[in-house]
């Protein structure tokens, strides 16, 4: 029988080719990714092998890739937006986070109250306010007609929500233990004193003559492909300082991205084609394919039609309420769609339900209802999106 990791690759080849035509690209790679995995994994035909080191380290690296890749594609910058401070995609990503927070916990008191399905409204209400850099990302990466302040505003409101409801999270999970807390707190703010040491150095780095004269020596030398090199060796880095500080990797991946994109952009648009090439060729479709294949989804949950019914559709209208800011800046289509895209969850609401059921604090009912979300909306949400902002003919760059 075929191995794991060769069915795998073999797929992530195929499946672009047999879908791209079909769809129209209206449904993006990853989604029939996901779908795929959910065939061929523990929820399907059992094909796959989820217990090996080998297959968790390449899926976990695929998922610290995209959040590499997200940071790269961030772009930092302190210019004066054309629609002013209040419509920047900083000030736009804060209101949805802020709407989305307030729209989480009223629909977390509904659900707690009437099914008394959780013992913290709070908890609940982080559940709900998370999003999916995962799916957020790669599906506007597909899009190269779509403006980069709208994609960038996007990317903003889904690392806003994901890295904010995970810091959140962990605090909370160290609750029961007061001396973590304050641990915690502490190892997150020395972790944020290095990325900026270190970032004062990167910048540092073309002003030292030595140093700057021996890059140049190799940089263009196709056999030693140094900015790659660098590339690995800053993330890798970060990923390391992450694990030993305690601070989430996907977090500690995406800060390197945004180190390495504070570079010369000239310099970064090669690299990055190099690095996309390295990620979406292999490791991030390993990482999608892998997830959907470990998802139990329970389909013969005894929890209540329409108690799923009510927590897909209330997690999907939070995001969409909560991304009407964008109206400040896009059309309507653009709000309706980039709440759509927003409301996908994948695997932090996943492992953030997970935690909340080993901590008894939400219920098996509430938690299957939580997977079949994450299940249905990671495919939906990018298909959706698509429909309302159909692709037009790609071009290159788009302002």
């Amino acid at each position: 029988m075929i191995d794991s990791l060769t069915l795998i690759v073999i797929l992530s080849f195929l499946i672009p080719i047999l879908t791209t035509r079909i769809t129209k690209e209206l449904v993006p790679s990853v989604a029939f990714e996901i779908f795929v995995g959910f065939i061929i994994g523990k929820s399907g035909l059992n094909l796959i092998h989820t217990g090996s080191e080998t297959m968790e380290f390449l899926s976990n690296f695929g998922l610290a890739f995209l959040m590499f890749l997200g940071g790269l594609e961030t772009q930092i910058n302190t210019k004066k937006h054309a629609g002013g401070l209040i419509s920047s995609p900083y000030s736009l990503a804060g209101m949805i986070f802020i709407l989305t927070a307030i729209m989480s916990w009223l629909f977390s008191s509904f659900l707690t109250k009437t099914f008394n399905c959780s013992k913290s409204i709070l908890y609940m209400t982080l559940i709900f306010s998370t999003t999916s850099v995962a799916i957020v990302f790669p599906t506007l990466k597909s899009r190269n007609d779509l403006k980069n302040t709208y994609k960038q505003t996007l990317l903003y409101a889904a690392f806003f929500a994901d890295f904010l409801t995970l810091i959140a999270i962990t605090i909370f999970s160290a609750y029961e233990d007061k001396n973590r807390i304050t641990a915690e707190i502490l190892i997150f703010f020395l972790f944020i004193a290095v990325v900026f040491l270190f970032v004062k150095f990167i910048k540092k780095v073309p002003k030292n003559e030595n140093l700057a004269k021996s890059i140049q020596m190799v940089q263009y030398k196709p056999h030693i492909q140094i900015g790659i090199r660098g590339s690995f060796a800053i993330l890798f880095l970060f990923m390391f300082l992450s694990e030993k500080l305690g601070i989430e990797i996907i977090l500690g991946s995406f800060i390197a991205g945004i180190i390495i994109s504070t570079i010369n952009q000239n310099r970064v648009k090669v690299l990055r084609a190099k690095l996309d090439a390295i990620g979406y060729g292999f490791f991030i479709p390993l990482f999608f394919i892998y997830q959907g294949a470990k998802s139990t989804i329970p389909l013969k949950s005894e929890t209540g039609l329409h108690f799923i019914i009510i927590t897909i559709v209330g997690a999907i209208a939070i995001k969409t309420i909560a991304s009407l800011p964008l109206i400040l800046r896009f059309s309507l289509k653009e709000t309706l769609a980039g709440g759509v895209l927003l409301s996908g969850r994948l695997s932090l609401i996943i492992a953030a339900s997970i935690i909340g059921t080993k901590l008894k604090i939400i219920s098996k009912e509430i938690n299957s209802a939580i997977i079949i979300l994450a299940a249905i909306s990671c495919i939906l949400s990018p298909f959706i999106f698509n429909l309302i902002l159909r692709p037009k003919k790609q071009t290159l760059f788009k302002d």
